[in-house]
């Protein structure tokens, strides 16, 4: 642990999907609660940069490794009522990393920005630098910014880890719960087998430059293409074309896909990536009176769409627990710190010995910059089998029903 004259600036924290998720009970379709956090009066966009410059450099002490002296920071996109829309989920990622660090008795501050805005996140990060932090992991809203901000935490010591980090270079490792090709073939096998491998679909996006949601239909049209050869794609199989942007936003998602049902008769499943297809397709299918023709599968948590599927209007929703994942980054953060290599094969471990569900076989690969990423297999889905059990676990995580 680094030493310093300063002292930690206070963080006030209060109990909103969302990103993420997450999401993110999805992103830009939830509302926020209050959470409040003390952010240094020095953010302002402009300037991080400048700031990049002017920070001290800091020098690491050597000192033997003990929990006790390990402090993690994480910084998710947002802490309060603003546009994103996704607090439920930071705070249950939140609700893990906390486990994780009474589990193995290390401290664990989470401070982020009043909105999602990439120099304010980036701008904690930097005021972190100096200030008893030994490592950071960020959920990115500027892959540019955050990068920089890393660069200068590397070089004053501090580890550095994200969640979501696609494409960022200066960390140790990325940590996701599944790869993005993992996620799209489950939810296209997962389709497949509601229209029993026949009839058209069609496959949605938040936006064509989303790095995970494109990764995930990308993975589901390949898989169609390979194992559900009497399924067709109506929107064709060209690069960029084969898919339609719903902007993540739920009226957007509604009058698209009541417009591509017109002109598509035949079309019988909707896989939706962006969070807002799956709220619209409920509505949709419901007033056109295509329930038990038209098929939805796609992202979605249980108080999002669990309305729909409780009606059988649509069929499945699928996404990672947003506890897990916070309690693997705070594990692979603290073992890392400690000097413990994680490899491929390993397993997110509970003080009792028992493998975290989702993580006990950890892959370890590289993101699109090639920096190390870390894998679990941890995707999950809600369906009317195992609706209220979802519904009651996301009910004990503290989320809004």
């Amino acid at each position: 642990m680094k030493k310093s004259i300063f002292k930690a600036l206070p963080v006030i924290t209060a109990a909103i999907l969302c990103s993420a998720f997450l999401i993110l009970a999805t992103a830009g379709c939830s509302e926020f609660n209050q959470t409040a956090t003390t952010i240094s009066t020095a953010i302002e966009s402009p300037t991080v940069e400048t700031t990049l410059l002017e920070l001290p450099a800091t020098e690491s002490v050597q000192e033997e490794k003990k929990p006790e002296n390990f402090e993690l920071l994480y910084v998710p996109k947002a802490t309060a009522p603003q546009e994103l829309g996704s607090i439920p989920w930071f705070d249950t990622v939140k609700s893990g990393l906390e486990k994780c660090a009474a589990d193995y008795g290390f401290k664990v501050t989470v401070t982020g920005p009043p909105k999602a805005d990439g120099a304010m996140q980036a701008q904690i990060v930097l005021d972190s630098i100096g200030k008893n932090i030994d490592a950071i992991a960020v959920c990115p809203i500027d892959f540019k910014m955050i990068d920089s901000a890393f660069e200068r935490a590397n070089r004053g010591g501090v580890m550095t880890f994200s969640n979501e980090g696609y494409a960022l270079k200066n960390i140790t490792f990325n940590i996701e719960a599944m790869s993005g090709e993992a996620f799209g073939q489950a939810m296209m096998e997962s389709a497949v087998k509601y229209t029993a491998g026949q009839g058209s679909y069609l496959v949605s996006v938040g936006f064509l430059n989303s790095i995970p949601q494109n990764q995930w239909a990308d993975a589901e049209i390949a898989y169609q293409k390979k194992n559900a050869p009497g399924l067709t794609n109506i929107l064709g199989y060209t690069e960029g074309s084969d898919r339609f942007e719903d902007s993540e936003e739920p009226k957007v998602a509604s009058e698209k896909l009541a417009g591509l049902i017109d002109s598509n008769k035949g079309l019988n499943l909707v896989i939706g990536n962006s969070p807002s297809t799956g709220i619209a397709a409920q509505e949709t299918i419901a007033k056109k009176r295509l329930k038990g023709k038209l098929f939805f599968v796609g992202t979605g948590l249980p108080v999002a769409i669990g309305e729909g599927i409780e009606s059988e209007t649509i069929q499945e929703g699928f996404f990672w627990d947003p506890y897990l994942i916070g309690y693997t980054i705070g594990y692979i953060a603290f073992k890392s710190w400690m000097g413990i290599e994680i490899r491929e094969g390993d397993s997110v471990m509970e003080p009792d010995g028992s493998g975290l569900e989702g993580y006990e076989n950890l892959k370890i690969g590289e993101n699109l910059s090639g920096a190390a990423a870390i894998y679990g297999n941890a995707t999950v889905s809600v369906n009317k089998d195992n609706l209220e059990k979802w519904k009651q676990k996301f009910s004990d995580y503290g989320w809004p029903q």
